[in-house]
């Protein structure tokens, strides 16, 4: 299944402040937030998690980050899809039980990181 191509890439070691993302692993992330966003909507995954875990790591990115972050999100959520980094190609994502659980997997690994 495409969707588990993108999933590699984002259990990464949250950078330290200062460290920028590559633009493409960037837009990356944020199309995956969008992807966890429909995800939300669909009711397949806790609903508010998405945002709550953005501000966390709001202190752990750059500017640059952030703004290429909400390319991703913004593409990804307006075009349901997600950006795979690996491939530098942008893949459909339909929310579904499959690809939501791995998702969620991934947020709970960032949560993780973070410590929460």
């Amino acid at each position: 299944m495409a969707a588990s191509r993108w999933i590699v890439f984002l259990i990464v070691v949250i950078p330290t402040p200062g460290w920028a993302m590559s633009r493409s692993v960037a837009v990356s992330a944020g199309s995956f937030f969008a992807a966890a966003a429909r995800c939300e909507e669909q009711s397949l995954i806790t609903s508010g998690q998405t945002d709550d875990l953005l501000r966390a790591l709001a202190p752990y990115l750059s500017k640059s980050d952030k703004a290429n972050m909400e390319v991703g999100r913004t593409q990804g959520g307006k075009d349901s899809q997600v950006f795979v980094e690996s491939e530098k190609k942008w893949v459909s994502f339909t929310p579904d039980v499959a690809s939501c659980y791995r998702v969620q997997g991934v947020l709970d690994d960032y949560r993780m990181q973070l410590g929460e």
